[in-house]
Parts: C-alpha cells; sequence; structure tokens
C-alpha cells in the first residue's frame, strides 16, 4: 500500500519455486500519506478496486493475501542469540533454531511498535560462521544473528483495518525491500555486497544485503511525489498534469534536456495550455533528484562503505523509470548503478517486467518458494473448478 499506487499480483504455482503470472493490477491510491495510511475507507476503496480488476482479469475470486509493507514508521534493530543444543547426541534439530530464533526477538519495545519481521542473516555452529540452516548440523552451541524490522503497530492495525473493510484475510506482512530482492537482486550480487534503493511515491528505502541477506535498512521521507509537485507548484499545472509531464518529458539532468523540445502545459482547470521547454522541466526535475541523491549518499555512507559494494547499487519502483536517473545516481555516488527489473521471474511479459512492479511480482516469489508440495496438494483439491492451484499476493507500496 503506497503513496501513489496499490498493487495487486496473483500466480499460478506450477512446481514449487515456479510461478506462472496470472495478472497484475494497479489502482492509484488514496488515503495515504509516505506511505501511511491517513484515511481507512479510502484506502479500503483502493484495495478493492485493484482486487476487483484482478477478478475481472483472471477469474480469480481473492479472498486472503501476503501483503508488502513499509512506511515511515519502519526501524531495524540488529540481534544476537546464543543457546546450548539440547539434543543428547549434539545433532541441531528444528526445535533449537526456534528456540534461537525466539530468542534473538526478545527486544525491549515502546507500546507502540511491534515487530514486523525476523530475518535471519546467519547462523553460527561451535564458533563456525555463515551457516544458513542449522539443522542437522552437530554442534554443542548455536548462535543466531538477526535483523529485526519494527514498525509502529497503529501503521500495521490501520492496514489490517482496511483489508478487513473489504472481507480481505492479510496472512502476512513483509517488508517491500525483502520482497524486492527477490525479484530482482541476483544471488551474486547479495552475496558480494549491494544497495537496493526502491524509490517509490511518498518514501525511499534504502538497503544494504551483504552474505545473501539484508545487512542494514532506512526509510526516507522523499520520493517522486516531491517531483511532481515541485512541477505543478511552479508549472502552476494540476498534480495529475504535472504527473504525465514527469513521465512523457522529464529527465534527472539538466544537461539530457533539449531546449528546442517544446511540452504542452494544461492549467489546473484544464482549459488552457502553455507551452515551455523541456529545459525548464528539466531544471525544476534536476534539482530535486540532486537532493534526493544527496541524502541516498549520506544514508548509505552512515552504514557501509561505498567501496564495499562490489555489486553497486539497484534502482526499483516507480521513480527508477525517470530518464537518466541511474546515470546521475552513478556519477554521484562513483559505484555501478542499474535499474532492478523483476528479471528472477522466467517468462515474464514485457508489461509486466517493469521496476514499479518488483515489490507484487517479488511478492510471488515469496510466497511461491515458501509453499510446501503438501499444501500444494491440499489447495489443489479445493479448487477442482480452476485445476489449478493458485494464490495471490498483494503489493502496496508508493
Amino acid at each position: 500500500m503506497g503513496t501513489s499506487s496499490v498493487k495487486a499480483a496473483l500466480a499460478e504455482i506450477v512446481s514449487p519455486g515456479a510461478v506462472n503470472i496470472l495478472g497484475l493490477t494497479s489502482q492509484p491510491s488514496a488515503g495515504l500519506r509516505k506511505g501511511n495510511i491517513v484515511d481507512i475507507e479510502a484506502t479500503a476503496r483502493s484495495i478493492d478496486s485493484c482486487l476487483n480488476e484482478l477478478e475481472r482479469l483472471t477469474g480469480v475470486e481473492i479472498q486472503s493475501a501476503v501483503c508488502g509493507f513499509s512506511g515511515m514508521s519502519i526501524t531495524a534493530v540488529s540481534n544476537h542469540a546464543v543457546i546450548a543444543v539440547a539434543n543428547p547426541s549434539y545433532e541441531i534439530t528444528e526445535e533449537d533454531k526456534r528456540r534461537v530464533l525466539q530468542l534473538a526477538q526478545n527486544v525491549a519495545l515502546p507500546p507502540d511498535k511491534m515487530i514486523v519481521q525476523l530475518i535471519e542473516r546467519q547462523y553460527i555452529v561451535d564458533g563456525y560462521e555463515g551457516v544458513k540452516d542449522p539443522v542437522g548440523m552437530m554442534g554443542s552451541r548455536l548462535e543466531a544473528e538477526v535483523l529485526i524490522i519494527i514498525a509502529a503497530a497503529a501503521a500495521l492495525q490501520n492496514l489490517q483495518r482496511s483489508a478487513e473493510r473489504i472481507n480481505l484475510y492479510l496472512e502476512r506482512f513483509v517488508y517491500n525491500p525483502i520482497l524486492i530482492s527477490e525479484a530482482v537482486l541476483m544471488p551474486a550480487e547479495k552475496e558480494m555486497g549491494v544497495a537496493l534503493v526502491d524509490l517509490g511515491g511518498g518514501t525511499t528505502e534504502i538497503s544494504v544485503f551483504e552474505q545473501g541477506a539484508l545487512l542494514s535498512t532506512s526509510v526516507l521521507p522523499i520520493g517522486g511525489e516531491y517531483i511532481t509537485r515541485d512541477l505543478a507548484i511552479v508549472l502552476r499545472t494540476s498534480i495529475e498534469e504535472a504527473t504525465r509531464i514527469k513521465e512523457e518529458s522529464g529527465v534527472a539532468a539538466i544537461t539530457m534536456a533539449n531546449s528546442e523540445v517544446m511540452v504542452n502545459v494544461r492549467n489546473i482547470q484544464g482549459n488552457e495550455v502553455k507551452q515551455v521547454s523541456q529545459h525548464v522541466i528539466a531544471d525544476i526535475v534536476a534539482a530535486r533528484v540532486t537532493e534526493m541523491v544527496q541524502m541516498i549518499h549520506a544514508e548509505l555512507a552512515q552504514t557501509t562503505y561505498l567501496d564495499k559494494l562490489p555489486g553497486g547499487l539497484v534502482l526499483s519502483g516507480g521513480g527508477a523509470q525517470l530518464k537518466g536517473i541511474a546515470e546521475v545516481m552513478e556519477a554521484y555516488l562513483n559505484i555501478p548503478v542499474r535499474i532492478g527489473r523483476p528479471d528472477n521471474i522466467r517468462g515474464l511479459q514485457r508489461e509486466y517486467n517493469q521496476p514499479q512492479n518488483a515489490v507484487a511480482l517479488g511478492c510471488i516469489c515469496y510466497g511461491a518458494q515458501r509453499t510446501s508440495p503438501g499444501l500444494m496438494e491440499n489447495t489443489h483439491r479445493f479448487s477442482p473448478v480452476f485445476n489449478k492451484i493458485l494464490y495471490w499476493f498483494r503489493d502496496l507500496f508508493g
């Protein structure tokens, strides 16, 4: 659920980890500001509209979802826990893993905060680091290093209530960068070190992955709507018209603009048209882009050294569509920058393979990888009409 849009995706699980995208829909979001709900009823209508379109497109009734989540209330806390292996034979069991994770998430939280997600960074068995899954290994001491994603309880409750308004059951909340990473990052990038920047409408999420897991993350109160509002104010036009101008004629640097190209701009009422040069538009856009890049650089400098990101930086979200933004960021940060498209889903239609769809399609990947064969068989028995295993996953992002 984002400041600019609500997106929903539905897929058929053809085998564990493999999916066939059946449909993806998007609707303008209402009732949100900087990724947070400010009007439950308006938000519920946005979700309902997006789902109704998806149901018409696929012919499948949607009753529950896995929901991507972000917002300005997000914080991340690293923690470490140690237990003694309970098994007399020193074989680590699922129960040992559950106990160490339970201990790792025991952090002091104020009453208005709650844990969204616990991310397992690594396990350490008798001092041996880098273990991804300790179950079945031999050892007497098990340690876990985790990253705990924390959010305002009210933000999650409001999201839950918006879904309840339309009789939608939210099965799980998953932090957006985790979902995006499933769709756009290569395993080698996540292992070596890569920064993932999701440019949303009202917020920008900056996450660093290393050794295959999320290392740090933060959310900035900036996004594509800042550029849109500047255009609307300076050009004296509507937000809708400013959005169109940004998408069709906006560039991230003045040097990329052509002063001979003229752009039609309608006034707020929509009954008069004037012309401005692309150079004027670029001047407005570039000023805000520079400010955003500086803030992203400052945030990354607090958590990691830019020269320690062999995978460079990957841009996703609707803001990544701005022409030239990858080149501007690459020149400023002096590291490789690429646009993150959901290429990890094979056979994806070109219309879906866009950076603004990364969270929705990442949600599909996330769910498919965590669906057991037994669950697939049970779902199959309850869906004889379609004779397919259907899962639906919702992303709401700015």
